[in-house]
């Protein structure tokens, strides 16, 4: 996943070169080296990495079962993690059809997110037996998101947002509150329950 010109201060990069992890399927090279959602890959195998393109190449032209270091910068900070290589899955491509899971009925204590036109509400016992969340887990689930808002395209109804400039949050007005102390014009990371596996979606707020 590209970079966001709005994020360099937030991830703590001096320019705009890296890759973006966006998913990390379970079980792949990328989950056993300990590769997290929202990580940014800046070396492979001592080689700077300027773009997403530019590392799937270099995953590509690696002989399966190779064994090769790479440079993450996680909470500004950077980590070295060995990866070997058996097939690429850095990063799990979308899938563009919307599904969207049956919601549960409306509750009363449903949160708007404004400036990143989003409506929430809490995650239900059955709402998380549907949605495969891992036992324990809480966040707040996207009922609604407004097509002209900031998380159209982004972000999805039936997403159950876990953290926020990873901060957990444990319920629709956790998530809310997290959201409203985003400052207009800067980038949420938000990290969200999708499709059976966790998901980083940086946002810009309006």
């Amino acid at each position: 996943m590209a970079i966001p010109r709005e994020a360099l201060e937030d991830f703590g990069l001096k320019e705009r070169k890296g890759a973006l992890v966006s998913q990390v399927p379970s079980g792949g090279a990328a989950s056993k080296a300990g590769i997290e959602p929202g990580d940014i890959i800046v070396q492979y195998n001592g080689r700077p990495i300027a773009n997403s393109e530019e590392l799937v190449k270099m995953v590509v032209s690696t002989k399966p079962g190779t064994t090769v270091p790479i440079k993450v910068l996680r909470n500004k900070q950077e980590k070295t993690l060995n990866v070997t290589v058996d097939e690429l899955d850095l990063e799990a491509e979308q899938n563009a059809t919307r599904r969207t899971p049956q919601q549960d009925q409306p509750q009363a204590d449903a949160q708007g997110a404004g400036g990143f036109g989003l409506t929430l509400e809490n995650v239900t016992p059955q709402l998380a037996r549907r949605l495969a969340l891992p036992s324990g887990q809480t966040g707040a689930v996207i009922t609604e998101v407004d097509q002209d808002g900031a998380s159209a395209g982004f972000l999805r109804q039936g997403d159950v947002i876990l953290s926020v400039n990873r901060k957990a949050v444990a319920n629709a007005a956790d998530a809310a509150r997290e959201l409203a102390k985003v400052a207009s014009g800067r980038i949420a990371q938000i990290l969200v329950w999708r499709d059976r596996g966790e998901t980083f979606v940086p946002v810009k707020k309006d």
